[in-house]
C-alpha cells in the first residue's frame, strides 16, 4: 500500500532543481469525441495517377490474354483442318427451307439440294468442267 501511495505521489508531484516537491500540471484530458484520423501526407494526384495505369495495366493483360487465346484456338482449328478433303465452295438459297451447295470433295464439284426432309446429289462435274456451260438452243 505504501509503495502505491508512493507511485500516486510520484505521478501527481515532481521534484525541482533543489530537491523540493512540485506539484506536476495535470495532463489534457482526452477530448471524448473520436477525432478523425490524420490522413499521411502525400501526393493524392499521384496515388491516382499509379491506380489508374495499373487499371490500364490489368484491362492490357486481360486484352492481351484474349488474342492469345484466340489465335491459339485458330491455329489448332487450322492444324485439325489442314487435311479436308470437302471443300463449300458455294451456297445459295432457293427457299427458307431449301438450299443449294457446290462442293468440292477430292477433284470432283457436287451439286447438292438441302431440304428440311432429306439431302439430294443433283450432279457431279470433274474439276475441269467450267461451272458456266451454255446450254445449246
Amino acid at each position: 500500500m505504501i509503495t502505491m501511495l508512493f507511485l500516486l505521489a510520484k505521478a501527481v508531484f515532481t521534484t525541482n532543481e533543489k530537491g523540493e516537491l512540485i506539484a506536476q500540471a495535470p495532463a489534457p484530458e482526452a477530448d471524448p469525441s473520436p477525432a478523425a484520423p490524420e490522413l499521411p501526407p502525400g501526393d493524392y494526384g499521384m496515388m491516382f495517377v499509379k491506380m489508374f495505369l495499373s487499371l490500364i495495366a490489368l484491362v492490357a493483360l486481360l486484352g492481351i490474354t484474349v488474342w492469345f487465346l484466340r489465335r491459339l484456338i485458330n491455329q489448332r482449328m487450322q492444324k485439325r483442318g489442314g487435311g479436308q478433303l470437302i471443300h463449300i465452295l458455294e451456297r445459295r438459297a432457293i427457299s427458307p427451307k431449301t438450299m443449294l451447295y457446290l462442293v468440292q470433295v477430292e477433284n470432283q464439284k457436287v451439286l447438292l439440294a438441302e431440304s428440311h426432309l432429306e439431302v439430294r446429289r443433283l450432279h457431279t462435274m470433274p474439276d475441269a468442267t467450267p461451272l458456266h456451260e451454255e446450254s445449246p438452243q
